[in-house]
């Protein structure tokens, strides 16, 4: 059985580039990536926006393009879960079987997931996908890698790739330098202004996807008081609106900010503002989140939220992983109606009632604030461009200069 799946992906009759239940940014990025893999074993980026379907790339990408196996890298378990699920042939909601790409399942795509102890070898050999996230890969203790050989793969797939340029990552390629690399990414940089592995040779716009439905139109907000005042370093005087425009290029401006009790309550204020508004349109339930600088800022945070009798609850990576679980269960219930976050709730997560994105914080580069931003993207109505309940905002106050980030957001399309 090991040989069997160098040829299923040549030998099985795919419909991808011409079914019209596959999405534009489907489409173009297996033609992109078949074009390319003709003439050259060179890396590849696909620039894909939140929401608008990478795991179904990842699903199709392999058929006529890939002669062997093919091995999914996620960053994290929630974004693994989800592509396991989909590549699932014994499931009937599997997306060959929902998009119709695939009419004969009887030898396959079979996958297999590298999840700790269940996982082995004899089922890889059986399987045409490996799913796996890379700190199961290539983690320390070295359990997977030294098993395959170097020619195991044939095409790699790693999403959200901009984490690709990480020593483990490395390690990963080259362990396997004869595979077709595709990394998948909504950012194709890092904060650090590394650039991941790769040459962009597929990008769907934003705009594009908002035209088409996959994702919600965006609308930015920032709260301009007329003056601020706020106490940072001893500076207590009040800042007119023009002062604020010439200093908050100053990071300790910024943070300054960030942390005033004063402009924080204008965040609140406008955000729920938009937040009502969204729900009066139709009566959804939308929801809010926001990001803090700290543990200290996002209780604070709620704490101005709950004066408003808004339900929320503030959200950090150091919590117990049970109290998390409820919080992230409340919020899809429906019991809450914001989440105030600390780098948590991060790629992967998915959840469109989340429609209004209040930022506390200042962004340093653009990655971190598209990441955010994307938690507010997907689509309550699937395929309704006009639909009121597929409107975001993004609310920020004019001293934190977000909008140069939404200026740039804005440009990546171009």
């Amino acid at each position: 059985a090991a040989e069997q799946p160098d040829h299923l992906f040549q030998t099985i009759t795919a419909d991808v580039e011409a079914n019209s239940n596959i999405r534009e940014p489907q489409q173009g990025a297996h033609r992109a990536v078949r074009k390319h893999f003709e003439f050259s074993n060179e890396p590849v980026i696909l620039q894909i926006p939140v929401g608008c379907g990478k795991t179904g790339v990842m699903a199709t990408l392999p058929f006529g393009i890939a002669k062997g196996r093919a091995l999914v890298i996620t960053p994290n378990l929630t974004i693994r879960k989800g592509v396991a699920d989909a590549l699932d042939v014994s499931d009937p909601k599997n997306f060959w079987r929902r998009t119709g790409v695939v009419h004969d399942f009887s030898s396959g795509p079979y996958r297999t997931v590298l999840d700790g102890v269940d996982a082995n070898l004899h089922d890889c050999n059986a399987s045409h996908f490996v799913v796996t996230n890379i700190h199961q890969l290539a983690s320390s203790a070295d359990r997977w890698l030294p098993q395959f050989p170097p020619t195991y793969f044939d095409m790699i797939m790693v999403d959200e790739g901009h984490h690709n340029v990480a020593p483990s990552w490395a390690k990963v390629f080259e362990r396997f330098p004869h595979a077709k690399v595709v990394s998948l990414t909504a950012t194709p940089f890092r904060g650090d202004g590394s650039r991941p592995v790769g040459t962009v040779i597929y990008k769907y716009p934003f705009t594009r996807a908002m035209v088409k439905g996959y994702i919600k139109q965006i609308h930015s907000r920032n709260v301009a008081p007329s003056e601020i005042s706020f106490t940072y370093r001893d500076d207590e005087r009040r800042h007119t609106l023009e002062e604020v425009m010439k200093l908050r290029e100053n990071a300790w401006f910024r943070r300054g900010v960030a942390l005033a009790p004063e402009c924080n309550k204008h965040i609140v204020e406008a955000s729920i503002k938009y937040l009502l508004e969204l729900r009066n349109r139709t009566g959804f339930r939308h929801q809010l989140i926001a990001v803090a600088c700290s543990v200290d800022h996002a209780r604070q945070i709620r704490g101005l939220y709950e004066q408003h009798k808004l339900k929320v609850h503030e959200i950090y990576s150091e919590m117990d992983d049970e109290v998390k679980d409820g919080i992230i269960a409340d919020l899809r219930s429906g019991k809450l109606d914001c989440i105030v976050q600390v780098q948590m709730l991060g790629e992967g997560f998915d959840h469109p009632p989340l429609s209004v994105a209040a930022i506390f914080r200042p962004f340093a580069s653009l990655s971190p604030y598209i990441q955010f931003i994307g938690r507010v993207m997907r689509v309550v109505q699937e395929g309704k461009a006009d639909h009121p309940d597929n409107n975001a905002f993004i609310v920020s106050h004019v001293g934190l200069n977000t909008d140069a980030h939404w200026d740039d957001f804005r440009e990546i399309d171009l």
